[in-house]
């Protein structure tokens, strides 16, 4: 018997929040009953384990995802999800670089951004309204799905300056919407 075929998907999407957030992707890879229950909000919101950047000179973050699991021939847009605590620093004067390249394609565009910029800089980073704050990284086309690996980068390396209370939820791939 497919017990994904009798259990509602409110205990489906409890079965996968007990899990690992891989184990949650994996699942949603090998089941399709899964997939519906594995995107619910409701299952994200239990992984509450977050990153906080306590104190560094410098920073290398990177995220990797293979393109088969993404939609084909879709334009995505990554975007880094955070929050700044209320003793942060390093972030309102100095830039990080944000980046996504697809392997095997020319490396993508770096944006250098203020995560805590002052009130009369223009503000590239957006409130969600859940909380958390969100800034585009980058975008690429995901052709057939067999593209390979894509990889989103956050980076400052000028040691010279310390950096402290950096919050980060993820990154976050969505299909970009004309506009």
């Amino acid at each position: 018997m497919d017990f994904t075929k009798v259990l509602p998907e409110e205990c489906l999407c409890m079965i996968i929040s007990l899990t690992s957030p891989r184990d949650a992707c994996r699942s949603a890879l090998v089941c399709p009953a899964l997939r519906s229950a594995a995107d619910s909000d409701t299952v994200w919101e239990r992984f509450s384990e977050v990153a906080e950047l306590r104190l560094v000179w410098w920073l290398d973050i990177m995220g990797k995802i293979e393109t088969r699991i993404l939609s084909s021939r879709t334009n995505y847009a990554a975007y880094l999800a955070f929050k700044l605590n209320t003793h942060n620093y390093g972030f309102s004067n100095r830039t990080v670089g944000l980046q996504v390249n697809v392997e095997g394609s020319a490396a993508g565009e770096v944006r250098n951004v203020l995560l805590n910029p002052q009130e009369n800089v223009p503000q590239q980073v957006q409130e969600r309204g859940d909380g958390w704050k969100e800034i585009e990284m980058g975008e690429f086309w995901n052709e057939c799905g067999d593209d390979g690996t894509v990889e989103c980068s956050i980076r400052e390396f000028d040691s010279s300056f310390s950096k402290k209370g950096l919050i980060i939820e993820g990154i976050e791939l969505r299909p970009k919407l004309p506009y």
